[in-house]
């Protein structure tokens, strides 16, 4: 497969996962760098990330200030961030927000609470969203409030 090196390492769009985290996912919703044209299941790579975006983090994100953090889109399908500079600075700033966001590992005993708190409240805000985008909200049963 041939492809411009942007398609494939650069974030396209952040998309919720039924278990709380995020796929940060290129041009052809595969995992950054990945560049297979095969169906990828995200959860069988490690490339799911326990971060917390809020409403209003979603919208701050998002390409058109869509506050629904269920799938954010940070550039639009016909758009090169790329192609000149007043798009490549408008990308950039939603770039520098997803820098700033901390992931908390699943592997680490003493963030382990917190990953599990940042997946349960993204599940919350996603069900204040009805327009089904393919994301499944009930909380899985390892998730499920004690």
């Amino acid at each position: 497969m041939s492809a411009n090196i942007r398609a494939l390492a650069m974030p396209y769009c952040l998309d919720l996962q039924p278990c709380g985290r995020y796929a940060l996912l290129n041009r052809n919703y595969k995992p950054v760098g990945f560049s297979s044209r095969s169906f990828v299941y995200y959860e069988e790579y490690p490339v799911l990330f326990n971060v917390r975006i809020t409403p209003k983090r979603a919208a701050a994100i998002s390409l058109k200030g869509d506050p629904d953090p269920r799938r954010i889109i940070l550039y639009n399908d016909g758009c090169i961030p790329t192609a000149d500079s007043e798009t490549w600075l408008f990308y950039q700033a939603k770039l520098a927000i997803l820098a700033g966001l901390h992931h908390y590992s699943d592997d680490e005993y003493h963030e382990q609470d917190k990953a599990k708190r940042i997946r349960l409240a993204n599940l919350r805000d996603a069900k204040r969203f009805t327009e089904p985008k393919g994301v499944a909200v009930s909380l899985p049963p390892n998730l499920s409030p004690r």
